[in-house]
């Protein structure tokens, strides 16, 4: 009985523990997180008015943030289908990103709330625009924050929209899914070339480096 106690005590010191942390840990994320300052462009084609924005507000951190705001259809039409284009700037004024969110079948004066999470680093100011069309990113990588077209690398005329690694197109290699595709292929592939080597081969090999 005294053991069981015991370790009911402990357990509750465990989980009492647990609980302190994830507070202190959500305080502390809390804390760092500080407002930033947003404009906004209501401007739909084919419309007589602009879009309304309300109850805008936008924190972010080192790393990530978020903007909540109420979006109401005032352009007088209906619309079926447009996009949020949200740009990102950093302490410096350079874009830091650009997130784009649909938006289906918003009637006359509709009402849309947006909760929007982001990551992206340091971002002290955004702008919000309405666009008809999402920009067509086929052909599109993202290495490290560069935008890379492969239908025209770096303006220079080359082509590499086409262009596979191991049965993966470079549009589609920096994605999980695909780099473990892309792994499993370069396995294979590794694993028939050296079933290919003969096995004296090996001895050879094995002499030089001895």
């Amino acid at each position: 009985m005294e053991r069981m106690k015991t370790f009911l005590i402990y357990a509750l010191l465990i989980i009492g523990f647990f609980i302190l942390s994830v507070f202190l840990e959500n305080g502390l994320l809390m804390a760092m997180y500080s407002s930033i300052s947003g404009e906004f462009n209501g401007n739909y084609e084919n419309a007589t008015s602009p879009f309304t924005l309300t109850d805008m507000s936008a924190k972010s951190c080192n790393v990530n943030g978020y903007i909540n705001f109420k979006l109401i259809n005032t352009t007088g039409n209906s619309v079926e289908k447009c996009y949020l284009k949200i740009e990102l700037y950093n302490q410096q004024n350079l874009l830091a990103g650009t997130e784009y969110v649909e938006i289906l079948g918003m009637q006359k004066e509709d009402v849309k709330e947006f909760n929007i999470k982001f990551k992206a680093n340091h971002v002290k100011r955004f702008s919000v625009d309405i666009v008809q069309n999402m920009p067509d990113k086929t052909n599109k990588i993202n290495i490290l924050g560069w935008e890379i077209d492969l239908s025209n690398v770096f303006g220079l005329g080359i082509d590499l929209s086409n262009v596979t690694i191991f049965g993966t197109k470079l549009t589609d290699l920096f994605t999980w899914n695909h780099i473990q595709k892309t792994g499993f292929s370069f396995w294979e592939w590794l694993m028939i070339k050296v079933k290919s080597v003969p096995g004296w081969a090996y001895f050879a090999a094995l002499f030089f480096i001895i």
